[in-house]
């Protein structure tokens, strides 16, 4: 598909590191017409427009369309079945496929076919669609609940609340558990949670801060924030022996860390008097620090040797960018607003996050390689924590 380029880039030299901004880019999109023959439902009208829209390969139209796309939704028994037909006027391309889900989370029935339809066309990958998202929702003083939803938060469901329990994370990549802290007692506890059997098990308890920040790929290992005399230190755990290894050794604060390639991990610090990123290997005491630039690079996510961070800049906003450990080129991916809590989708080509303007706030997808970003409102709430 050719492209229509409009970039304006500025380079900053700021100490080790050189800021790219990319502040606009445009592109001639394959026009799409959606049609249906059955009754239309509009929400789920809806859920397959975003699914397109998010895509970024299509532009939706209602006449003088490349390709065309018609769905037929039936109930079937307690289950939506979906039809999609697509037809490309150009070269008489016809594709045709049906699935099934529950009505109950419809929303994963479109993102399930949408992405389906794109991949066996080779037109693009958007598996990461079907990810299911694990939220932590503030409700009240001291009162939040956990809730799985998917990534326009069409379909959300509670799955634990009463009390104050934050920090959730993924257990293993099947997304069927996941591990959280109890903050509702002196001594906290870390809980791993079986979304199959609705059971918790006990993994760890300290008093003062204490936090499950990550878990390696093989699920074997975590990485932990905990307090020892009265200061947050990084450990990493063994979670079938649950023996502790004390990683980090600073009269201050240690936190957040994530793992980094197979000998590293990355982790907040205030070294810098200020939230900071450092990285330090395993087996190792030394850390260094990886950011030059903003006030408090206090939320971050690691892709490979890609790390997504949000920094505050004089304005008072947050913006988001993009960096690699073994480059000196850092590319800034948002422009205004508050823009934190950036989250890696598993392909590492998509990144959520939490967007506030003004009164506003919103679930934000940014498309790395399309240079887009879409949102999506948070009606109810204030999300503490995710994870994809």
């Amino acid at each position: 598909m050719k492209k229509i380029c409009l970039i304006f880039i500025s380079i900053i030299c700021l100490n080790a590191n050189i800021i790219m901004d990319v502040v606009g880019e445009q592109e001639v999109l394959a026009k799409i017409r959606i049609t249906t023959s059955t009754p239309i439902d509009s929400n789920f009208d809806n859920m397959i427009k975003n699914d397109i829209n998010v895509s970024s390969k299509f532009e939706i139209v209602s006449d003088n369309a490349n390709y065309e796309l018609d769905y037929k939704l039936r109930n079937v028994g307690d289950n939506y079945e979906l039809e999609l037909t697509l037809n490309n006027f150009e070269n008489k391309l016809k594709y045709t496929k049906t699935y099934s889900y529950p009505r109950s989370a419809y929303a994963f029935l479109s993102h399930k076919a949408i992405s389906q339809m794109l991949k066996d066309l080779n037109i693009v990958d958007v598996d990461w669609m079907n990810r299911k998202i694990l939220l932590t929702r503030k409700i009240a003083a001291k009162q939040s609940q956990i809730l799985v939803a998917d990534y326009t938060l069409n379909y959300q469901k509670v799955v634990m609340q009463g009390g104050l329990n934050l920090f959730a994370k993924w257990a293993d990549t099947e997304q069927t558990s996941f591990y959280y802290t109890d903050y509702n007692k002196d001594m906290l506890s870390i809980y791993k949670y079986n979304l199959l059997n609705n059971q918790k098990t006990l993994v760890t308890q300290s008093y003062g801060m204490l936090a499950l920040t990550d878990v390696s790929k093989d699920g074997l290992k975590a990485l932990l924030t905990k307090t020892v005399q009265d200061q947050p230190e990084v450990y990493l755990m063994d979670l079938n022996t649950k023996t502790q290894t004390r990683l980090t050794n600073y009269n201050g604060i240690d936190v957040s860390a994530k793992f980094i390639g197979n000998n590293s991990f990355v982790f907040v610090s205030d070294r810098s008097s200020y939230p900071n990123l450092y990285i330090q290997n395993f087996g190792s005491a030394n850390a260094n620090q990886l950011v030059y630039h903003g006030r408090n690079n206090s939320a971050f996510s690691v892709y490979d040797n890609y790390i997504a961070y949000s920094s505050r800049e004089k304005s008072g906003d947050f913006n988001i960018y993009l960096m690699a450990i073994d480059s000196q080129y850092v590319r800034q991916l948002t422009l205004n607003g508050r823009n934190t809590f950036p989250s890696f989708s598993h392909d590492g080509k998509t990144i959520m996050f939490i967007k506030s303007l003004g009164m506003q706030s919103s679930l934000g997808i940014l498309r790395l390689d399309e240079n887009k970003v879409y949102h999506f409102p948070l009606k109810v709430g204030k999300i503490s924590t995710l994870d994809w």
